[in-house]
């Protein structure tokens, strides 16, 4: 064992000076950071992870290997999670699968080599090395899917003081439109004003308000910008004043938010239930019970010595 880990140190070292002089000699595409932040498919709000940015070089070696891949449905599904996390023009779906196979095959050498031949001295069975595998493949989808789910909370904080914001500007006299571009200047830079900023601008080119309240809440795929979208286009469909739907929106969403606020702290408790019943009670059994047993235990072998 001990004679093979010299050739495991030389290999590494060897991979470490491949993967850096592949990545000095590999261009980046600048076009997409020069293009002010949007695509046509969405808003490119969020910044690429430390992660997939240092292996770039890999991802650009791999690529020609899952490009010609099928996959349609799934291809389609992550082009969605990409606008839903704002990242739109940062990674193609041939560099995610890309990033499946890198990860796949980097927890089954962390893993199963190092951990398996290095630590343990053997080789570990077949069926695990499988599942290491297939836990590494799966690494890119939890992290964008926290991506989302990260994206989509920060749009639920903002949505009450844009949706006030945006009630004010319409009730003071301006138009949906003008509103929107006063809430995409006076409010705090986010999502969601990304968002609404990338909404305007499909107006202005010649959109219809309708099809980009739908593009809106597409990309965003939340119940709330769902039900905001849809009582804005039945506004619209049917003549009515914008303001009191807004307002009547606003208080609306207040009320879910309050009420989700209400569920979380209820589940909190039971959350809780968890770690107090596997890490305080033992320990309370201890200091309880200890003293008990003790007495017990050392008091009998005195009475009977």
């Amino acid at each position: 064992m001990l004679g093979t880990v010299p050739y495991a140190l030389f290999a590494l070292a060897f991979g470490a000076a491949v993967f850096f002089i592949v990545r000095a000699l590999t261009p980046r595409d600048l076009s997409l950071e020069a293009a002010a932040g949007t695509l046509p498919g969405g808003v490119e709000s969020a910044k690429e992870a430390v992660l997939v940015h240092t292996l770039r070089p890999v991802l650009a070696i791999f690529v020609p290997f899952t490009g010609p891949w099928g996959l349609e449905p799934y291809r389609a599904r992550i082009e969605r999670q990409f606008v839903a996390a704002g990242m739109v023009g940062l990674m193609s779906t041939s560099e995610f699968l890309a990033y499946k196979l890198v990860m796949a095959l980097f927890f089954e050498f962390m893993f199963a080599l190092v951990f398996g031949w290095i630590v343990m001295g053997t080789l570990l069975p077949v069926p695990l090395h499988l599942i290491l595998m297939l836990l590494g493949s799966f690494f890119p989808d939890f992290w964008l899917s926290s991506l989302v789910s990260q994206r989509q909370l920060a749009v639920r904080r903002s949505l009450p003081y844009v949706m006030d914001l945006l009630t004010l500007s319409v009730e003071a006299g301006l138009d949906f439109i003008a509103g929107v571009g006063k809430v995409c200047e006076k409010a705090k830079q986010g999502p969601l004003v990304d968002e609404l900023s990338f909404t305007l601008r499909e107006i202005q080119v010649g959109a219809s308000r309708q099809q980009a309240l739908r593009n809106l809440a597409v990309r965003l795929d939340m119940q709330e910008i769902r039900s905001f979208a849809a009582l804005l286009i039945q506004a619209d469909v049917l003549g009515a004043s914008i303001g009191p739907v807004l307002r009547a929106q606003s208080e609306l969403i207040r009320t879910q938010r309050f009420q989700a606020a209400e569920r979380a702290g209820a589940y909190a408790a039971t959350k809780l239930l968890f770690p107090l019943i596997l890490f305080i009670m033992p320990a309370v059994f201890v200091v309880i019970f200890g003293p008990i047993a003790l007495n017990f235990i050392y008091g009998n072998m005195v009475l009977g010595g």
